[in-house]
């Protein structure tokens, strides 16, 4: 198998990947509902991917804990809240 090295942006959009899979699975819906929150919102562009050269250093566990906190926090902000009974999905 040869080795093919990734850009900076494949290495990026791979963490954007696992970031949203991995706050999907803490919370219990699908990754493509966490996706469309985080995009809504603008997580994906203007944090996420701003922040990945500190945010990757991280563990997965802290990044997943962090990516959720500040999502709550944008949305609040924003006026957008959960409905009641309907999961944070």
């Amino acid at each position: 198998m040869i080795f093919t090295p990734k850009t900076e942006e494949e290495l990026r959009t791979i963490f954007v990947a696992s970031c949203v899979e991995s706050a999907a699975n803490a919370v219990g819906c699908p990754a493509r509902e966490m996706y469309g929150r985080m995009k809504r919102i603008g997580l994906i562009d203007n944090y996420i991917w701003k922040f990945y050269d500190t945010l990757h250093t991280q563990s997965r566990e802290y990044v997943t804990e962090d990516v959720l906190e500040t999502l709550s926090l944008w949305e609040k902000k924003a006026g957008i809240k959960e409905e009641k009974g309907e999961g944070i999905c």
